[in-house]
Protein backbone atom coordinates (compact mmCIF):
# COMPACT_ATOMS: atom_id res chain seq x y z
CA UNK A 1 0.00 0.00 0.00
CA UNK A 2 1.51 3.45 -0.90
CA UNK A 3 1.99 5.28 2.14
CA UNK A 4 -0.17 8.77 2.48
CA UNK A 5 1.84 11.96 2.47
CA UNK A 6 2.21 13.58 5.71
CA UNK A 7 2.52 16.87 7.61
CA UNK A 8 4.62 15.28 10.45
CA UNK A 9 5.57 11.78 9.65
CA UNK A 10 5.86 8.73 12.26
CA UNK A 11 9.19 10.08 14.21
CA UNK A 12 9.01 13.52 13.23
CA UNK A 13 8.33 15.96 16.40
CA UNK A 14 6.33 18.77 15.57
CA UNK A 15 6.66 22.54 17.54
CA UNK A 16 5.81 21.90 20.62
CA UNK A 17 2.74 24.11 20.56
CA UNK A 18 1.45 21.76 17.89
CA UNK A 19 2.38 19.25 19.61
CA UNK A 20 0.11 20.11 22.20
CA UNK A 21 -2.91 20.92 20.55
CA UNK A 22 -2.29 17.66 18.43
CA UNK A 23 -2.73 15.97 21.93
CA UNK A 24 -5.47 17.77 22.90
CA UNK A 25 -7.14 16.66 19.42
CA UNK A 26 -6.32 13.10 20.36
CA UNK A 27 -7.14 13.15 23.62
CA UNK A 28 -11.10 15.11 23.20
CA UNK A 29 -11.65 12.04 20.95
CA UNK A 30 -10.71 9.57 23.51
CA UNK A 31 -11.31 10.82 26.68
CA UNK A 32 -15.43 9.45 26.13
CA UNK A 33 -14.02 5.93 26.11
CA UNK A 34 -12.54 6.38 29.19
CA UNK A 35 -15.99 7.86 31.01
CA UNK A 36 -17.92 5.26 29.08
CA UNK A 37 -15.58 2.51 30.90
CA UNK A 38 -15.71 4.26 34.23
CA UNK A 39 -19.87 4.67 34.16
CA UNK A 40 -20.20 0.67 33.76
CA UNK A 41 -17.60 -0.53 36.01
CA UNK A 42 -19.75 1.61 38.21
CA UNK A 43 -22.71 -0.05 37.47
CA UNK A 44 -20.95 -3.95 37.67
CA UNK A 45 -19.93 -2.75 40.80
CA UNK A 46 -21.78 -0.53 42.49
CA UNK A 47 -19.42 1.64 43.29
CA UNK A 48 -19.93 4.79 45.65
CA UNK A 49 -19.52 8.25 44.52
CA UNK A 50 -16.16 8.90 45.77
CA UNK A 51 -15.12 5.40 43.95
CA UNK A 52 -16.61 6.20 40.76
CA UNK A 53 -13.69 9.44 40.94
CA UNK A 54 -11.60 7.51 42.42
CA UNK A 55 -11.89 4.89 39.44
CA UNK A 56 -12.00 7.55 36.88
CA UNK A 57 -8.91 9.32 37.96
CA UNK A 58 -6.49 6.16 37.80
CA UNK A 59 -7.94 5.04 34.54
CA UNK A 60 -6.64 8.40 33.12
CA UNK A 61 -3.58 8.04 35.11
CA UNK A 62 -2.52 4.47 33.87
CA UNK A 63 -4.13 5.21 30.16
CA UNK A 64 -1.78 8.67 29.56
CA UNK A 65 1.20 6.68 31.63
CA UNK A 66 1.14 3.56 29.10
CA UNK A 67 0.11 5.68 25.94
CA UNK A 68 3.36 7.62 26.62
CA UNK A 69 4.97 5.10 27.50
CA UNK A 70 4.13 2.73 24.21
CA UNK A 71 5.41 5.84 21.86
CA UNK A 72 8.23 6.39 23.27
CA UNK A 73 9.71 2.63 24.17
CA UNK A 74 6.92 0.38 23.11
CA UNK A 75 5.42 0.11 19.55
CA UNK A 76 6.37 3.20 18.64
CA UNK A 77 3.19 3.91 16.24
CA UNK A 78 0.11 6.28 17.04
CA UNK A 79 -1.55 4.26 18.87
CA UNK A 80 -3.95 5.10 21.85
CA UNK A 81 -3.33 2.52 25.02
CA UNK A 82 -6.93 2.67 26.71
CA UNK A 83 -9.28 0.37 28.61
CA UNK A 84 -10.19 -3.08 26.72
CA UNK A 85 -13.66 -3.54 25.65
CA UNK A 86 -12.92 -7.26 26.01
CA UNK A 87 -11.42 -6.96 29.44
CA UNK A 88 -14.37 -4.66 30.31
CA UNK A 89 -17.10 -7.76 29.79
CA UNK A 90 -14.75 -10.06 31.78
CA UNK A 91 -14.26 -7.22 34.53
CA UNK A 92 -17.88 -6.99 34.60
CA UNK A 93 -19.37 -10.41 34.11
CA UNK A 94 -16.86 -11.71 36.94
CA UNK A 95 -18.65 -9.17 39.79
CA UNK A 96 -20.01 -11.42 41.51
CA UNK A 97 -16.82 -13.19 42.32
CA UNK A 98 -15.64 -9.90 44.09
CA UNK A 99 -12.97 -7.24 43.16
CA UNK A 100 -10.25 -8.96 45.31
CA UNK A 101 -10.58 -12.29 43.03
CA UNK A 102 -10.63 -9.78 39.79
CA UNK A 103 -7.44 -7.76 40.68
CA UNK A 104 -5.47 -11.59 41.52
CA UNK A 105 -6.81 -13.00 38.01
CA UNK A 106 -6.72 -10.43 35.85
CA UNK A 107 -2.86 -9.51 37.03
CA UNK A 108 -2.15 -13.12 36.65
CA UNK A 109 -3.38 -13.04 33.65
CA UNK A 110 -1.66 -10.41 32.19
CA UNK A 111 1.58 -11.69 33.18
CA UNK A 112 1.38 -14.43 31.06
CA UNK A 113 1.25 -12.44 28.20
CA UNK A 114 4.44 -10.98 29.60
CA UNK A 115 5.91 -14.06 29.70
CA UNK A 116 4.34 -15.43 26.06
CA UNK A 117 6.38 -12.17 24.82
CA UNK A 118 9.44 -12.76 26.83
CA UNK A 119 9.44 -16.62 25.24
CA UNK A 120 9.73 -14.91 21.54
CA UNK A 121 6.46 -16.50 20.33
CA UNK A 122 5.33 -13.24 18.94
CA UNK A 123 7.47 -13.41 15.88
CA UNK A 124 4.91 -16.47 14.25
CA UNK A 125 1.97 -14.35 14.59
CA UNK A 126 3.03 -11.82 12.08
CA UNK A 127 3.35 -14.55 9.20
CA UNK A 128 -0.67 -14.63 9.46
CA UNK A 129 -1.19 -11.21 8.33
CA UNK A 130 -1.60 -10.96 4.78
CA UNK A 131 -3.27 -7.63 2.91
CA UNK A 132 -6.18 -9.64 3.15
CA UNK A 133 -6.04 -9.87 6.73
CA UNK A 134 -5.14 -6.34 7.29
CA UNK A 135 -8.01 -4.70 5.03
CA UNK A 136 -10.08 -6.31 6.83
CA UNK A 137 -8.99 -5.04 10.23
CA UNK A 138 -8.80 -2.10 9.08
CA UNK A 139 -12.70 -1.92 7.99
CA UNK A 140 -14.32 -4.02 10.46
CA UNK A 141 -12.91 -1.26 13.02
CA UNK A 142 -15.19 1.10 11.75
CA UNK A 143 -17.73 -1.35 11.41
CA UNK A 144 -17.50 -3.17 14.61
CA UNK A 145 -17.64 0.80 16.30
CA UNK A 146 -21.00 1.51 14.83
CA UNK A 147 -23.24 -0.04 17.89
CA UNK A 148 -21.13 2.49 20.30
CA UNK A 149 -21.69 5.84 17.46
CA UNK A 150 -25.12 5.09 16.84
CA UNK A 151 -26.84 6.03 20.39
CA UNK A 152 -24.97 9.33 20.30
CA UNK A 153 -25.44 10.45 17.09
CA UNK A 154 -29.07 9.92 17.43
CA UNK A 155 -28.75 11.34 21.11
CA UNK A 156 -30.52 8.32 22.91
CA UNK A 157 -30.30 8.32 26.18
CA UNK A 158 -29.03 4.49 26.10
CA UNK A 159 -27.27 1.93 23.94
CA UNK A 160 -30.72 0.05 24.07
CA UNK A 161 -32.51 2.89 22.27
CA UNK A 162 -33.39 4.87 24.80
CA UNK A 163 -35.44 7.92 22.99
CA UNK A 164 -33.59 9.90 20.27
CA UNK A 165 -33.76 13.21 18.34
CA UNK A 166 -34.42 13.73 14.82
CA UNK A 167 -32.37 17.73 15.34
CA UNK A 168 -30.00 15.77 17.30
CA UNK A 169 -28.90 13.34 14.39
CA UNK A 170 -29.12 16.16 11.70
CA UNK A 171 -26.62 18.24 13.82
CA UNK A 172 -24.59 15.40 13.73
CA UNK A 173 -24.49 14.27 10.39
CA UNK A 174 -23.48 17.88 9.76
CA UNK A 175 -20.78 18.53 11.69
CA UNK A 176 -19.40 15.41 9.58
CA UNK A 177 -19.84 16.79 6.18
CA UNK A 178 -18.21 19.88 7.78
CA UNK A 179 -15.26 17.78 9.06
CA UNK A 180 -15.27 15.78 6.05
CA UNK A 181 -15.11 19.11 3.73
CA UNK A 182 -12.69 20.85 6.05
CA UNK A 183 -10.28 17.77 5.47
CA UNK A 184 -10.36 17.77 2.16
CA UNK A 185 -10.27 21.58 1.57
CA UNK A 186 -8.04 22.89 4.16
CA UNK A 187 -4.04 22.96 3.65
CA UNK A 188 -0.88 22.63 5.22
CA UNK A 189 -1.16 22.95 9.13
CA UNK A 190 -4.93 24.31 9.09
CA UNK A 191 -5.80 20.51 7.57
CA UNK A 192 -4.59 18.86 10.65
CA UNK A 193 -6.70 20.67 12.86
CA UNK A 194 -9.78 19.81 11.03
CA UNK A 195 -11.32 17.17 13.57
CA UNK A 196 -10.42 19.61 16.55
CA UNK A 197 -11.98 22.78 14.51
CA UNK A 198 -15.15 20.33 13.85
CA UNK A 199 -15.59 19.65 17.61
CA UNK A 200 -15.25 23.16 18.79
CA UNK A 201 -18.02 24.07 16.47
CA UNK A 202 -20.13 21.47 17.42
CA UNK A 203 -19.75 22.33 21.44
CA UNK A 204 -20.63 26.04 20.67
CA UNK A 205 -23.95 25.01 18.42
CA UNK A 206 -24.75 22.64 21.12
CA UNK A 207 -24.23 24.96 23.81
CA UNK A 208 -26.08 27.62 22.33
CA UNK A 209 -29.35 25.08 21.54
CA UNK A 210 -28.74 24.21 25.26
CA UNK A 211 -27.40 20.58 24.92
CA UNK A 212 -24.14 21.40 26.13
CA UNK A 213 -23.32 23.17 29.20
CA UNK A 214 -20.04 24.91 30.99
CA UNK A 215 -21.40 24.40 34.52
CA UNK A 216 -19.33 20.61 34.94
CA UNK A 217 -16.34 23.10 33.97
CA UNK A 218 -16.99 25.75 36.59
CA UNK A 219 -18.06 23.37 39.64
CA UNK A 220 -14.46 21.36 39.30
CA UNK A 221 -12.00 21.43 41.68
CA UNK A 222 -8.12 22.06 40.68
CA UNK A 223 -6.28 19.51 42.58
CA UNK A 224 -7.44 16.13 43.46
CA UNK A 225 -5.19 12.83 44.46
CA UNK A 226 -6.18 9.46 43.80
CA UNK A 227 -7.10 7.74 47.05
CA UNK A 228 -7.19 4.57 48.18
CA UNK A 229 -4.20 3.40 45.43
CA UNK A 230 -5.00 -0.13 45.93
CA UNK A 231 -9.07 -0.99 46.64
CA UNK A 232 -8.40 -4.14 48.24
CA UNK A 233 -5.34 -7.21 48.37
CA UNK A 234 -5.83 -9.29 45.33
CA UNK A 235 -7.04 -13.11 46.07
CA UNK A 236 -5.80 -16.01 43.84
CA UNK A 237 -9.24 -17.49 41.90
CA UNK A 238 -8.86 -19.99 39.49
CA UNK A 239 -12.34 -19.35 37.73
CA UNK A 240 -11.33 -15.20 36.92
CA UNK A 241 -7.86 -16.37 36.04
CA UNK A 242 -8.61 -19.28 32.96
CA UNK A 243 -11.25 -16.22 32.15
CA UNK A 244 -9.18 -12.98 31.83
CA UNK A 245 -6.41 -15.74 30.19
CA UNK A 246 -9.25 -15.95 27.34
CA UNK A 247 -9.79 -12.26 27.60
CA UNK A 248 -6.00 -11.85 27.30
CA UNK A 249 -5.51 -13.88 23.87
CA UNK A 250 -8.15 -11.83 22.56
CA UNK A 251 -6.28 -8.64 23.49
CA UNK A 252 -2.85 -10.35 21.97
CA UNK A 253 -5.50 -10.32 18.74
CA UNK A 254 -6.96 -6.69 19.24
CA UNK A 255 -3.09 -5.51 19.44
CA UNK A 256 -1.18 -7.38 16.35
CA UNK A 257 -4.07 -6.21 14.03
CA UNK A 258 -3.92 -2.47 16.05
CA UNK A 259 -0.35 -2.20 14.58
CA UNK A 260 -0.50 -4.03 12.08
CA UNK A 261 -2.84 -1.72 10.43
CA UNK A 262 -1.10 2.01 11.69
CA UNK A 263 1.93 -0.17 10.25
CA UNK A 264 -0.33 -0.57 7.03
CA UNK A 265 -0.56 3.17 6.72
CA UNK A 266 3.22 4.85 8.29
CA UNK A 267 6.38 2.44 7.64
CA UNK A 268 4.98 -0.37 5.48
CA UNK A 269 7.43 -2.07 6.88
CA UNK A 270 8.54 -5.36 9.32
CA UNK A 271 6.78 -5.01 12.51
CA UNK A 272 8.08 -8.10 14.91
CA UNK A 273 10.21 -5.88 17.30
CA UNK A 274 7.21 -3.42 17.39
CA UNK A 275 4.92 -5.59 18.13
CA UNK A 276 7.01 -7.25 20.29
CA UNK A 277 7.82 -4.43 22.60
CA UNK A 278 4.38 -3.05 22.17
CA UNK A 279 2.76 -6.53 23.66
CA UNK A 280 5.25 -6.54 26.15
CA UNK A 281 4.08 -3.33 27.70
CA UNK A 282 0.28 -4.49 27.23
CA UNK A 283 0.99 -7.06 29.66
CA UNK A 284 2.56 -4.27 32.19
CA UNK A 285 -0.24 -2.21 31.79
CA UNK A 286 -2.74 -5.48 32.50
CA UNK A 287 -0.80 -6.39 35.76
CA UNK A 288 -0.64 -2.54 36.99
CA UNK A 289 -4.51 -2.09 36.38
CA UNK A 290 -5.44 -5.64 37.88
CA UNK A 291 -3.60 -4.79 41.22
CA UNK A 292 -5.18 -1.44 41.07
CA UNK A 293 -8.72 -2.70 40.10
CA UNK A 294 -8.98 -1.11 36.62
CA UNK A 295 -9.58 -2.47 33.41
CA UNK A 296 -6.88 -3.65 31.57
CA UNK A 297 -5.86 -1.40 28.52
CA UNK A 298 -5.35 -2.49 24.89
CA UNK A 299 -3.91 -0.54 21.97
CA UNK A 300 -7.01 1.30 20.34
CA UNK A 301 -7.84 0.12 17.13
CA UNK A 302 -9.11 3.41 15.73
CA UNK A 303 -5.25 5.36 15.63
CA UNK A 304 -5.30 4.65 11.82
CA UNK A 305 -8.65 6.49 11.40
CA UNK A 306 -7.47 8.97 13.22
CA UNK A 307 -4.00 9.43 11.95
CA UNK A 308 -5.67 9.66 8.09
CA UNK A 309 -8.09 12.12 8.71
CA UNK A 310 -5.64 14.51 10.39
CA UNK A 311 -2.92 13.92 8.41
CA UNK A 312 -0.48 13.54 10.99
CA UNK A 313 1.58 10.55 11.75
CA UNK A 314 3.58 11.90 14.17
CA UNK A 315 4.02 9.51 17.64
CA UNK A 316 4.54 12.06 19.65
CA UNK A 317 1.25 13.65 19.14
CA UNK A 318 0.07 10.35 21.53
CA UNK A 319 3.05 11.16 24.05
CA UNK A 320 1.42 14.88 24.30
CA UNK A 321 -2.21 13.25 24.94
CA UNK A 322 -0.96 10.75 27.38
CA UNK A 323 0.90 13.64 29.61
CA UNK A 324 -2.37 15.57 28.73
CA UNK A 325 -4.21 12.29 30.61
CA UNK A 326 -1.85 12.17 33.42
CA UNK A 327 -2.60 16.05 34.45
CA UNK A 328 -6.24 15.24 33.85
CA UNK A 329 -5.90 13.02 36.76
CA UNK A 330 -4.65 14.95 39.23
CA UNK A 331 -6.72 17.81 37.71
CA UNK A 332 -10.51 17.56 37.83
CA UNK A 333 -10.60 21.16 35.84
CA UNK A 334 -8.96 20.19 33.12
CA UNK A 335 -10.91 16.90 33.06
CA UNK A 336 -14.04 18.69 32.75
CA UNK A 337 -12.57 20.41 29.80
CA UNK A 338 -12.15 17.40 27.86
CA UNK A 339 -15.49 16.68 28.86
CA UNK A 340 -17.13 19.35 27.49
CA UNK A 341 -17.74 18.19 23.32
CA UNK A 342 -21.08 16.47 23.90
CA UNK A 343 -21.17 12.85 22.77
CA UNK A 344 -22.96 13.37 18.99
CA UNK A 345 -19.99 15.39 18.27
CA UNK A 346 -17.44 13.09 19.49
CA UNK A 347 -19.38 10.72 17.23
CA UNK A 348 -19.15 12.74 14.02
CA UNK A 349 -15.22 13.30 14.64
CA UNK A 350 -15.41 9.20 14.85
CA UNK A 351 -17.80 8.76 11.77
CA UNK A 352 -14.65 10.88 9.58
CA UNK A 353 -12.16 9.25 10.95
CA UNK A 354 -13.66 5.96 10.22
CA UNK A 355 -14.75 6.46 6.82
CA UNK A 356 -10.73 7.21 6.01
CA UNK A 357 -9.85 3.79 7.63
CA UNK A 358 -11.99 2.04 5.21
CA UNK A 359 -10.91 3.81 2.55
CA UNK A 360 -7.49 2.85 3.44
CA UNK A 361 -8.66 -0.92 3.38
CA UNK A 362 -10.55 -0.72 0.14
CA UNK A 363 -6.98 0.95 -1.04
CA UNK A 364 -4.98 -2.15 0.39
CA UNK A 365 -7.19 -4.78 -1.32
CA UNK A 366 -6.94 -2.85 -4.78
CA UNK A 367 -3.26 -2.53 -4.43
CA UNK A 368 -2.75 -6.42 -4.63
CA UNK A 369 -3.55 -6.32 -8.21
CA UNK A 370 -6.57 -8.36 -10.12
CA UNK A 371 -8.75 -10.18 -7.08
CA UNK A 372 -9.26 -13.85 -7.20
CA UNK A 373 -12.68 -15.40 -6.15
CA UNK A 374 -11.59 -16.25 -3.32
CA UNK A 375 -10.53 -12.56 -1.66
CA UNK A 376 -14.77 -11.86 -2.33
CA UNK A 377 -15.31 -14.22 0.42
CA UNK A 378 -12.20 -13.88 2.34
CA UNK A 379 -13.32 -9.90 3.06
CA UNK A 380 -16.82 -10.29 3.05
CA UNK A 381 -17.99 -12.68 5.36
CA UNK A 382 -15.62 -11.77 8.06
CA UNK A 383 -17.20 -7.89 7.74
CA UNK A 384 -20.64 -8.70 7.77
CA UNK A 385 -20.24 -11.48 10.09
CA UNK A 386 -17.98 -9.11 12.24
CA UNK A 387 -20.40 -6.24 12.04
CA UNK A 388 -23.20 -8.49 13.28
CA UNK A 389 -21.52 -9.31 16.31
CA UNK A 390 -21.24 -6.10 16.96
CA UNK A 391 -24.65 -5.51 17.02
CA UNK A 392 -25.97 -8.45 19.31
CA UNK A 393 -28.20 -7.99 21.96
CA UNK A 394 -26.12 -7.54 25.38
CA UNK A 395 -28.22 -9.85 27.08
CA UNK A 396 -27.79 -12.75 24.71
CA UNK A 397 -24.06 -12.57 24.30
CA UNK A 398 -23.68 -12.12 28.44
CA UNK A 399 -25.88 -15.95 28.38
CA UNK A 400 -22.79 -17.42 26.18
CA UNK A 401 -19.73 -19.74 28.35
CA UNK A 402 -16.67 -18.07 28.85
CA UNK A 403 -14.48 -18.29 25.52
CA UNK A 404 -17.73 -18.25 23.02
CA UNK A 405 -18.56 -14.76 24.95
CA UNK A 406 -14.91 -13.28 24.45
CA UNK A 407 -15.30 -13.83 21.00
CA UNK A 408 -19.31 -13.09 20.11
CA UNK A 409 -19.28 -10.03 22.27
CA UNK A 410 -16.58 -8.45 20.39
CA UNK A 411 -17.25 -7.80 16.38
CA UNK A 412 -13.71 -7.07 16.11
CA UNK A 413 -12.15 -10.24 17.33
CA UNK A 414 -15.24 -12.50 15.65
CA UNK A 415 -14.09 -10.63 12.37
CA UNK A 416 -10.33 -11.34 12.83
CA UNK A 417 -10.76 -15.01 13.97
CA UNK A 418 -13.18 -15.35 10.81
CA UNK A 419 -10.27 -13.87 8.41
CA UNK A 420 -8.04 -16.06 9.63
CA UNK A 421 -9.48 -19.21 9.02
CA UNK A 422 -10.79 -18.68 5.74
CA UNK A 423 -7.54 -17.45 4.78
CA UNK A 424 -5.46 -19.76 6.03
CA UNK A 425 -7.12 -22.82 6.72
CA UNK A 426 -10.91 -22.92 4.31
CA UNK A 427 -9.63 -21.24 1.54
CA UNK A 428 -5.60 -21.24 1.51
CA UNK A 429 -4.10 -19.47 -1.24
CA UNK A 430 -2.65 -21.43 -3.94
CA UNK A 431 1.07 -22.17 -4.03
CA UNK A 432 2.95 -19.16 -5.46
CA UNK A 433 -0.28 -16.96 -5.77
CA UNK A 434 0.40 -13.32 -4.35
CA UNK A 435 -1.43 -13.12 -0.76
CA UNK A 436 0.32 -9.75 0.91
Amino acid sequence: MAQPGYLYDLDEHPPLLHALLYGLQWAMIVFPALIVTGKIAAQGYHLSTAEQVRFLQLTLLTAGFFTGLQTLFGHRYPLFEGPSTANLLTYISLAPLGLQAVQGGASLAALSLVIVVAAGLTRHLLRLFTANVIAVILMLIALALLPHLIPAMVGASSPEGGGGDGGVLAMSLGLTLLMAYLGHRLRGLWKTFSLAMGMAVGTALFGLWGKASLTPLRTAHWIAIPSPWLPESPAWNLSAFLAFLVTYVAILVNSVGSVQGMSAITTGAAVETRLKRGLFFNGISGICCGLLGLVGTVCYSTGPGVVLASRVASRYALTYCGLLLVLAAFIPKFTALLALPPPAVVAAAMVVAMGGQVGAGISLICQKGPLESRDYFIVGIPLLVGTMAAFLPVGFVRSLPGLARVIMGNGLVMGIFLVLLLEHVLIPARQGEQTS
